[in-house]
């Protein structure tokens, strides 16, 4: 059980073949997947579900890719190049006017994240105006152009990776 709930945890493997089942059947359905720095969120996805010897997203899918996918950070990274102050999930809701009531709850950075989305695609009508497919595919332009003296940077929006053994 956790620490201060009384609703038991599955065990780890159970929980992401959930997860991947239910982003797998979101994705399949071309709704956005909103996740704040997808980068560094979906490698880490795939790496555990190949750890755990589960099938990753892009296997699930019927074309076998990982779209659409909106990344609030990239969105404002681009739609606002040079504003003052951080990046953070909980900077950027905040200049934006966004609630982040507990910013490391999953729940809390989630609708954070929404927000965000949505609080960019106001501000920006150019953003707003792209469809899906199409905004998923800037997206991928605009973090090489954002990430390009990062030669370290994962690719958007996941790096394959293998997980590292224990």
């Amino acid at each position: 059980m956790d620490g201060g709930s009384d609703v038991p945890l599955a065990p780890p493997a159970q929980a992401l073949e959930e997860l991947a089942t239910l982003l797998a059947a979101h994705l399949a359905s071309r709704e956005l997947l909103v996740v704040w720095y997808a980068p560094h969120v979906l490698t880490t996805l795939h790496a555990e579900l190949l750890r755990h010897g589960l099938a990753p997203l892009a296997d699930r899918l019927p074309e076998g890719v990982v779209a659409p996918v909106c990344d609030p950070l990239v969105l404002d990274r681009h739609a606002d190049r040079y504003r003052p102050g951080g990046r953070s999930l909980s900077a950027v809701a905040a200049w934006y006017g966004v609630a982040h009531e507990r910013p490391g709850d999953p729940a809390s950075d989630a609708r954070a994240a929404l927000g965000v989305a949505g609080a960019v695609a106001a501000a920006y009508p150019a953003v707003a105006r792209l469809s899906r497919p199409a905004l998923h595919t800037e997206q991928v332009l605009w973090y090489a152009e954002q990430t390009e003296r990062h030669p370290d940077a994962p690719a958007w929006p996941f790096e394959e990776v293998m997980p590292v053994d224990e």
